[in-house]
């Protein structure tokens, strides 16, 4: 379904974009963040600059959503003609000790608060005197209608550099200040939006004639659709009986990083992909955190894993925003005592959800959804999500060091929204030689993240000695079989 409205200067939110607009609330923030750390505080003019080159690069960074009247069609993408950067990009310094740890609960509540909806929805900070060296951060958060993870690398891309001297040509358009306009009347707004829902109606009857036709000329894909919902209906059934679904509404942001090449090593050793290793870990770590604290009865967790749909050299800083991924819901077992078995019993049940039919459906559900009411939509958001104990995201990173207004980056930890009566989120980011993991927690049912921080780094470690063993265990077998070969 085309996006387009008539007016070129507007353009209508996708299915997916509309699902976190609409979704969006106090007690469900669709909020992503990402925290980048600083050697050295980023020069004034030039940061300036950068934000300038990066909303020209992005358009959307300067456009907000306009609702119509009385909800007559979907809300469209337009560019604020009110738009400050100023009010976007502010500069502040950190109390306290300083150091990470206080910089983490200073942008906590920052991440909590919601977004200003009558603006572009985004917002960065910059933090001077962080740590002892007189460092810098950036907090930049940005509402998921607007881009997902791999979609951000669009931003992160262009405002920021691969040299700390910049390589980035003049001629930036300056971003100016503008007034509110003279708002049109009620009634033309009314006609204009008539007009976007005979449009729009159009291209929905359009669209669903031409999927009956190729129903009749593949029945088969009505089978895949009646499976897909079925698989659907079987996952909102999941009850994995933890008390993570209490939740509240503090947010505490938190981090810790591990070395990208031993990640990779262990790929390697084991096959599949990375994200198999990655729940392996997150899977064994929430294991250690229910028998810590005696739930013994809990077995399973049902984990929402975003997949990008992206082609490959989409995946880096030349991304377009928008949302273009769909969500794999599956149920990972969390007290299987070996590593290794525990890794390829999550590998197999990622390989079964892979080739299920919902997990293809997210992207067409999306667009179905669209056409019906706000409530219901926002009803079955809750319903389907409802059961979901916490979510793992790996967002390709950019792997080469960069740098902002002169100071380079050391360190990137990304922030993704948790699910509804989900009190964590796990989002990955490879930066560097880093593989940087930020959690996104709730103190109301997790108020040690702090020692769950310490399981990811045990779960880590167990599973890198288990792939160390089976690598020793295997080159013995190889010594021995080459002996046996040249004494035979």
């Amino acid at each position: 379904m085309t996006t387009k409205a008539d007016n070129p200067t507007r353009t209508r939110l996708s299915g997916e974009d509309l699902s976190f607009w609409w979704t969006d609330s106090p007690t469900q923030p669709t909020t992503m963040a990402m925290l980048m750390l600083f050697d050295r505080p980023p020069d004034e003019a030039r940061l300036r600059l950068a934000f300038e080159r990066a909303v020209a690069a992005v358009p959307r960074l300067a456009e907000r959503v306009v609702e119509a009247p009385l909800d007559l069609t979907l809300p469209h993408w337009q560019r604020d003609p009110t738009f400050d950067l100023d009010y976007h990009v502010r500069r502040h310094a950190v109390a306290g000790a300083a150091d990470l740890d206080e910089l983490f609960r200073e942008i906590g509540p920052t991440y909590e608060a919601p977004f200003d909806r009558s603006r572009p929805l985004w917002e960065a900070r910059v933090f001077d005197h962080v740590g002892p060296q007189g460092q810098a951060a950036l907090f930049f958060k940005l509402h998921h209608a607007v881009a997902d993870g791999v979609g951000g690398n669009a931003i992160f891309g262009a405002m920021t550099d691969w040299t700390r001297d910049g390589d980035r040509a003049d001629g930036v358009p300056h971003v100016a200040k503008g007034p509110w306009p003279d708002p049109p009347s009620f009634g033309s707004q009314v006609i204009d939006a008539l007009r976007d829902r005979v449009q729009l109606d159009l291209q929905r009857a359009k669209t669903v004639a031409n999927t009956m036709v190729d129903t009749l000329q593949h029945p088969e894909k009505l089978q895949i659709a009646l499976e897909a919902l079925q698989s659907i209906a079987e996952t909102v059934q999941f009850d994995s009986h933890s008390p993570l679904k209490r939740f509240g509404r503090c947010r505490r942001l938190s981090g810790l990083a591990v070395p990208f090449e031993d990640v990779r090593h262990i790929k390697k050793m084991l096959g599949g992909a990375m994200i198999d290793v990655i729940l392996t870990i997150m899977a064994r770590a929430m294991g250690k955190w229910h028998a810590a604290h005696r739930l013994n009865g809990v077995k399973e967790l049902m984990t929402l894993v975003p997949v990008n749909l992206r082609k490959p050299e989409e995946w880096s800083e030349k991304a377009h925003v928008g949302n273009v991924a769909t969500g794999i819901l599956v149920p990972l077992p969390i007290r299987i005592a070996d590593p290794l078995r525990s890794y390829r019993e999550i590998h197999k049940r990622m390989e079964a959800k892979k080739a299920d039919p919902a997990s293809a459906a997210s992207p067409l559900l999306a667009d179905v959804l669209s056409v019906l009411p706000r409530q219901f939509v926002t009803w079955m958001a809750e319903s389907t999500f409802g059961n979901v104990d916490y979510i793992v995201t790996n967002v390709p990173g950019i792997l080469a060091t960069r740098y902002l207004a002169g100071a380079e980056i050391v360190a990137a930890y990304p922030f993704a929204p948790v699910a509804k009566r989900s009190p964590v989120s796990v989002a990955l980011y490879g930066y560097r030689d880093q593989l940087f993991i930020g959690l996104d927690s709730d103190d109301t049912s997790m108020p040690d993240i702090d020692r769950f921080k310490g399981m990811i780094r045990s779960a880590f470690a167990e599973l890198l000695a288990a792939v160390a063993s089976k690598g020793a265990l295997s080159k013995n077998r190889r010594s021995a079989s080459s002996r046996r070969n040249a004494t035979g």
